[in-house]
């Protein structure tokens, strides 16, 4: 009932809001059976990037309400630049604790809240994601100076959510979670090599057929296994460098090049009929692409810090799984059976690989644009 008189408070704020008005936030935080923790921050970010003292109700009467006004004229694109530039300020907005032990977060996901009136306040949604100890049984969040007084929500199963308002610069009461933690290493193993097979299968249509763009003109077993290897190390270097955010690329950049990538096997599928010298050189430079589009699925995932290691291990396992079994299917249901007569080059091979490269122009095209 907290949760539902809250929700209607919020709306009907938002209903008499003016462009200057300081809003509330709410933070809403959820525990999953592996004690990761998902936060979910709503919060006018223009203030805190203008610094407009959140204790205002209007921000016309901050010495910042200038700076301000030029942060709300940004479309959601340039905002959201100028947010991920402090993003590392801004991860030390968010404060919770278990006991006297901080939990580190990680800022997984922003978005910026759409608004039907310019005259309204725009939010963003902040996610970010962190991992709790072993017989955690309670959290608390404190509320930064930096950020208007929020509404906290804690959703567990099974059980109405836990409400509080807290003001700016205070903390909440602690928050039970009802049962303590405990954590299962197995259990997170087993999920993210799941996660990283059903990226590949059935999701990772693109993949898939870069793999199979792979396989049709390797005859020779030793040629396969050196192109996958290298495809293999690559994209487990760019995997863990994006992971732990050493190296980033847009995925407007990444998802394009990797089109491009499965364009430039089918042309050389068609040209040669056999795998030269230079293929796995190449192979690998298309596999540093394709783990930076894996890393961007683990980040939107939200993997804890704590568990970077496990977690990344075991999606690259999963991955490889995925990869295998594409080779395996199309080794035994084709390949074992026309790779050796003279024709296949003409009637398999060229024609597939065109339907590649048109299926790969299509997804560039598609991507470069949308």
């Amino acid at each position: 009932m907290k949760a539902v008189l809250l929700g209607l408070l919020l709306a009907i704020s938002s209903l008499v809001a003016s462009a200057h008005e300081m809003r509330p936030s709410i933070a809403s935080l959820s525990v999953d059976s592996q004690g990761v923790l998902t936060l979910e921050l709503v919060t006018n970010m223009e203030a805190w990037l203008a610094k407009v003292d959140p204790s205002l109700t209007d921000t016309n009467d901050s010495p910042n309400a200038a700076v301000y006004d030029r942060f709300r004229a940004l479309d959601a694109t340039q905002l959201e630049v100028a947010i991920r530039e402090q993003e590392r300020e801004l991860s030390r907005v968010i404060e919770v604790t278990v006991g006297d032990t901080p939990v580190r977060m990680t800022l997984s996901t922003l978005e910026i809240l759409p608004v039907d009136d310019v005259e309204l306040p725009r939010d963003t949604e902040l996610t970010f994601v962190g991992g709790l100890p072993d017989g955690a049984e309670a959290l608390v969040y404190r509320v930064s100076d930096t950020i208007p007084n929020t509404a906290i929500r804690l959703f567990l199963e099974n059980a109405e959510p836990r409400v509080q308002f807290v003001k700016s610069g205070q903390s909440s009461d602690a928050l039970s979670l009802d049962q303590a933690v405990k954590r299962s290493l197995s259990a997170l193993v087993v999920e993210y090599i799941e996660l990283g097979f059903t990226h590949i299968i059935p999701r990772g249509l693109d993949h898939i057929i870069f793999i199979l763009g792979l396989t049709l003109i390797s005859k020779r077993l030793i040629d396969l296994v050196i192109q996958v290897t290298a495809f293999t190390v690559a994209h487990s270097v760019t995997l863990a460098l994006g992971l732990y955010g050493v190296l980033e690329l847009p995925s407007s950049i990444v998802e394009p090049l990797i089109a491009a990538s499965i364009i430039y096997i089918a042309v050389e599928n068609i040209w040669h009929h056999k795998v030269n010298r230079s293929r796995a050189l190449v192979v690998f430079a298309f596999g540093l692409l394709h783990g930076l589009g894996f890393a961007g699925v683990l980040t939107e995932l939200g993997l804890p810090e704590r568990d970077f290691v496990v977690g990344l291990l075991s999606f690259n396992a999963g991955v490889e799984l995925g990869q295998l079994a594409i080779i395996l299917v199309a080794y035994l249901s084709v390949g074992i059976w026309v790779l050796r007569y003279p024709w296949y080059q003409s009637r398999v091979a060229v024609p597939l690989s065109l339907l590649i490269g048109i299926i790969g122009c299509y997804w560039f095209v598609e991507r470069v644009i949308s």
